[in-house]
């Protein structure tokens, strides 16, 4: 009956688990349902039993408990006498991670048991581990699996258990007093100082939403001083905002891509004679995904590598800097040194697999510095955990 309940609650756990996180100060009861196996010396059968046990984190990672399990095994050459074992231990529990939906953990401590039917009490040392399947913050369930070693007896003992458990008592945060409104416009441009993003703005002039004056044309005039307002985009203005054509052609300065023309000379848009060359940028970029503390490249990436080896032999005055970013799980040394190997890894590739120039390429890990996603959730830890890469290059046409 024992074996077949226990992977039943297991399969039955499986569409409802959540992330919880692991906090100083919660309790935990862990009430469950046993296995004990019996070294052979012992003469005694297997046996299911029960037991409670209480835990106290000391952090996001280490744990204590104190547990009771009490059980009745029958001898193996005689079925009509039985032995009850009633078991008391105290354990250091290490978790692996403080916050996810499946956490596993290593286990040991001492304890004390008491046997019934000519065997004497002893004392025992166990060790092992398990895996606690979040449900919620406070609720999950808990398969656990020692090896028991008696002390006195030099006998080897194991036991299973599986049970339900309830998490309490978890330390709150103390919220910041929020900060005292700002009732000051100190520039007088309409922008209370607390919301304002560009305080000493000039008096007099048009201001946005956040405090910050105005530029319609963007020609770095603020509105209300630019006499010239609609200048195209790139042109050279004065003070006032009025763009200039120094070799009076037509086309303003700034945009024009040959100053100095004879004036009477007919000039195409950018203000040359002639046929000019058309300046364009291309682009190619470059993004993998690592898994969890790995650096290994997966061979859907080769894809992304070919085009940036093609686009580099194309021109080869590009350079490329490789960047290596991680997640923020683990210390921020050891992602650092990841996130390098990551770089170096992809480097490797470059320079090897596909024969572009060492001396053209360059690798830098910046580890947790610079995240494109909350690191709260395992979607954005996954996005976090990359190398880039942004290559241009300027073609005339």
């Amino acid at each position: 009956m024992q074996r077949s309940i226990l992977p039943a609650i297991f399969m039955l756990s499986i569409p409802v688990l959540a992330a919880a996180e692991n906090q100083k100060g919660q309790i935990v009861i862990n009430p469950a349902i046993s296995y004990q196996y019996f070294d052979s010396k012992r003469n005694l059968e297997e046996a299911p039993g029960v037991g409670l046990g209480l835990e106290y984190r000391f952090g996001p990672h280490w744990a204590a408990e104190i547990a009771a399990f009490v059980s009745k095994a029958d001898h193996d050459f005689n079925s009509r006498r039985d032995t009850d074992l009633s078991q008391y231990k105290l354990d250091a529990l290490y978790y692996f991670s403080k916050e996810a939906t499946v956490q596993p953990y290593l286990g040991f401590g001492a304890g004390h048991a008491e046997f019934t039917g000519g065997y004497d009490d002893e004392t025992q040392a166990n060790a092992g581990g398990g895996i606690r399947f979040n449900f919620s913050n406070a609720w999950s369930a808990r398969w656990d699996l020692r090896g028991i070693y008696s002390v006195d007896e030099n006998e080897a003992d194991a036991m299973t258990s599986l049970g339900i458990s309830y998490t309490f008592g978890a330390t709150e945060k103390t919220p910041e007093p929020a900060a005292k409104p700002v009732v000051v416009d100190s520039d007088g441009d309409g922008v209370l100082d607390n919301a304002d993003q560009c305080p000493g703005t000039a008096v007099g002039l048009s201001v946005d939403g956040q405090g910050c004056a105005t530029d319609a044309d963007n020609d770095g005039i603020p509105d209300g001083r630019d006499i010239c307002e609609g200048t195209p985009a790139g042109a050279e203005v004065d003070v006032t905002g009025c763009p200039s054509d120094s070799d009076g052609d037509g086309i303003l300065d700034g945009i024009d891509q040959c100053p100095g023309t004879v004036r009477g000379d007919r000039v195409d848009e950018y203000g040359c004679v002639g046929i000019t060359e058309k300046v364009s940028v291309e682009t190619i970029s470059l993004s993998i995904q690592f898994p969890t503390n790995s650096a290994k490249i997966l061979d859907q990436y080769q894809s992304e590598l070919q085009k940036v080896a093609d686009f580099m032999m194309q021109y080869s005055d590009v350079s490329v800097d490789i960047e290596g970013h991680s997640d923020d799980q683990g210390a921020a040394a050891y992602n650092k040194k990841l996130s390098q190997t990551r770089a170096d890894a992809v480097k490797k590739e470059l320079t090897t697999r596909y024969g572009i120039d060492i001396d053209r390429v360059t690798a830098t890990g910046y580890g947790e510095e610079k995240p494109i996603a909350s690191n709260a959730t395992p979607e954005g830890r996954k996005k976090n955990r990359r190398v880039v890469a942004v290559i241009q290059k300027e073609v005339r046409k």
